[in-house]
């Protein structure tokens, strides 16, 4: 268990774990089916501090195994600590890709409200 799900014993339902064990259990499923391509929602909200380094190991081996690894994330230190590109929407489109050493979360909110805005 890598990502140390706490139970209180191994018949205890996943609805019945913490919020933060719960979410952990979700990318825990999701990275043993072993596929070539991660799709990552929001994967750590609403866990605790040390939980969220456990799951960036996780998804950081992932991606070390050659594995594609797509997180959406709204968290940006969390963008900027985990990710090689970052793709800004606005508006429902695609409004910018650059590797992640070119942006500033200046310029990250800037793409994401659009020209109108700035």
């Amino acid at each position: 268990n890598d990502l140390k799900i706490k139970t209180q014993n191994v018949r205890q339902s996943v609805g019945s774990l913490s919020g933060g064990n719960q979410q952990k259990v979700i990318v825990a499923r999701l990275l043993h089916q072993d596929a070539d391509i991660l799709l990552l929602d929001e994967p750590t909200r609403g866990i605790d501090i040390g939980s969220k380094a456990q799951v960036y190991e996780t998804i950081a081996q992932c991606a070390d195994e050659g594995k594609g690894v797509l997180i959406v994330s709204s968290y940006l230190p969390e963008l900027f600590g985990m990710c090689d590109r970052l793709a800004v929407m606005s508006r429902g489109r695609l409004s910018e890709v650059k590797p992640i050493d070119q942006w500033t979360p200046e310029s990250v909110m800037r793409a994401a409200v659009g020209s109108e805005a700035a």
